[in-house]
Parts: structure tokens; C-alpha cells; sequence
């Protein structure tokens, strides 16, 4: 029953990630913090003055209870800060990745988890998440392996079980760099509307930086569940192949009968706008042209546009 870990969107759970952040001030694992932007703003240039990496100093750290009301009841707006243990050390055997480790206090230092409006920031909510949602496995881009430490030491002082942490490499375009919107298709539809099968898709992208350990590359969506493990996913970053692609498309393609082709091949004319309104997928005559366009290029096709 997964009720009972709802609700699941953050914007619904703020009480949640208050209570949270109230349990670490009670216990002394996170503190008020009273810097205005421009204390703050002067901290940072003071260090970088220095050639010292900014990071918050600490000022509130150990500030007296009575100094601490006071400014509470002067009606003064505070963050609350997660006060990182002194000469930590934070260490994750990450799946991909291998042993990954922070000196959590040289690299962070006491981060705020709890803005002075009171929102919760992005790495506090996720690890209050894991830990009520008893999350066990979190699967994601190698760019997230940053957000981990602050992750981890926040799951520790909830005396939570951390999950087990994949950091996949990032998928490049053909020329190498970052794959977005300018190498081309940037949604799921936009594959469909360029003819690709919905399992030729799954099977090309589990491809990406993974495989079975034989040289077969052609799955079926059973097939993948039953062989994907994550210990064999590689660290080194994968090249999308758009034609590639369409190879492992064309192989799903030459595995479906003629008839089912041939209605994937309606839906792709209709998708197109090459039929009238009045024409339903049903029509004979429209049945019989998808069926021999499908059987004349079923063996060169690569994507049911090639049919339509």
C-alpha cells in the first residue's frame, strides 16, 4: 500500500519538511541563523578577498539562547542551518561511480535547509523524502553526485538508512558535448511522431552506458527487465547515435508481422495528416495501401515514416 507515504508532490509536504527541520533544532543538529544578505554578501567577498572558498563562517553556530530570543522576539527573519558535525566525514560506495568521499565540513559547511520564508530547500526536502518514503535505491545524472553530501548528512542526523546511489554519466550529443534541445528531438512524442516504436526506444536507451555482458543489443521490453542490472551500468559517458537508433528501430520492425506494422504505419499516416477527417483507421482501402506499403519496405524500413 503506497498511500501511506503520500502526499507526494513537495509543494503539498512544507508541514512535513517543518516538522523535520523542528525535530534537528530540538536535538542540536541545526540552528537559527540571524545574517542579512548583506552580512552574508560581505562574508563571501572578506573570503574570496583571501583566496579562501566561500562558505558561511559560522557565526550562529554556537550563539547563546538568550541572544537567540532575543532576536526571535524582536521579530527578526532567520534561516535555519543543518550545524554539519565537526571533522566529518561522509562516504558512499555509489554504485557506478565507486567509493566517493567529502570532508563534509571543509567542502559545505553549515548549509541552510530552511529559508527565512520559511520554503525548505531542494536537497533538505529530498532527504526527508527518502528517508519517510523508504526510499532503498536513487538512480541519477552524475551531476546530482554534489547534492549527496548535503543528502547524506541530513539522513544521518534523521538517523535514517541512506539508499543506495547510482550516479549515471551524462549522454552526449554526436558532438560530445551535453545532450539538449539543439541536437533535435527534445520529448518522448516527438520520437513517436518520427516513427519509432515505444520499445525500440527503451531498448536503444538502456544501451546507453549499459549492457548484458554478451554482444546481443536487440531486447524486447521482458527481456530487459529480466537482464538489466545496475552493476553493470559503466561511468564513462554515452554518445546518443540517432542512427543508431533507427538500426535498433529497424530490427524491432523486422520482428512484428506485416499486419502489425501495417497499423503502426496507419498511425504514423495519421499522425502525418495524410488522411481526410472522414477516414477512420478501419477503412479498407486505407487497410490494403498500409498493408502493401508495409510489405514493399518492411526489410529497408528504419521508421514507420518510411511506409507512410
Amino acid at each position: 500500500d503506497m498511500s501511506k507515504f503520500g502526499p507526494y508532490r513537495q509543494s503539498e509536504r512544507g508541514n512535513i519538511y517543518v516538522q523535520a527541520a523542528d525535530k534537528l533544532l530540538a536535538e542540536g543538529k541545526a540552528y537559527r541563523c540571524f545574517c542579512t544578505p548583506e552580512e552574508l554578501e560581505e562574508m563571501k567577498a572578506q573570503q574570496e578577498a583571501q583566496g579562501i572558498p566561500p562558505r558561511y563562517d559560522g557565526r550562529w553556530r554556537d550563539a547563546p539562547e538568550e541572544e537567540v530570543n532575543k532576536m526571535l522576539e524582536a521579530g527578526t527573519p532567520y534561516t535555519v542551518r543543518f550545524k554539519v558535525p565537526e571533522n566529518s566525514r561522509v562516504v558512499i560506495d555509489d554504485v557506478v561511480r565507486g567509493t566517493v568521499s567529502w570532508d563534509a565540513d571543509a567542502t559545505v559547511g553549515d548549509f541552510i535547509i530552511l529559508r527565512s520564508n520559511g520554503v525548505p530547500v531542494y536537497n533538505f526536502c529530498v532527504a526527508v523524502d527518502d528517508a519517510l518514503m523508504a526510499i532503498s535505491t536513487v538512480v541519477r545524472a552524475e551531476e546530482h553526485l554534489t547534492n549527496t553530501l548535503r543528502q547524506a548528512l541530513v539522513l544521518d542526523a534523521l538517523n535514517a538508512p541512506r539508499p543506495q546511489y547510482a550516479h549515471c554519466s551524462l549522454i552526449l550529443g554526436e558532438d560530445k558535448q551535453k545532450l539538449s534541445k539543439r541536437h533535435g528531438a527534445t520529448s518522448c512524442n516527438q520520437f513517436k511522431l518520427d516513427g519509432f516504436l515505444p520499445d525500440a526506444m527503451i531498448n536503444y536507451l538502456a544501451l546507453l552506458g549499459w549492457n548484458d555482458g554478451t554482444d546481443n543489443e536487440i531486447f524486447a521490453r521482458d527481456e530487459l527487465i529480466d537482464a538489466f542490472e545496475l552493476e553493470r551500468v559503466v561511468k564513462s559517458p554515452s554518445v546518443f547515435d540517432m542512427e543508431k537508433l533507427k538500426w535498433v528501430n529497424s530490427q524491432h520492425m523486422k520482428m512484428m508481422t506485416v499486419g502489425d506494422l501495417a497499423d503502426l504505419v496507419k498511425e504514423q499516416m495519421q499522425l502525418e495528416g495524410l488522411l481526410k477527417d472522414d477516414v477512420s483507421l478501419d477503412d479498407l482501402e486505407l487497410v490494403n495501401i498500409a498493408m502493401a506499403s508495409t510489405a514493399l519496405a518492411k526489410q529497408m524500413m528504419e521508421t514507420t515514416k518510411d511506409a507512410a
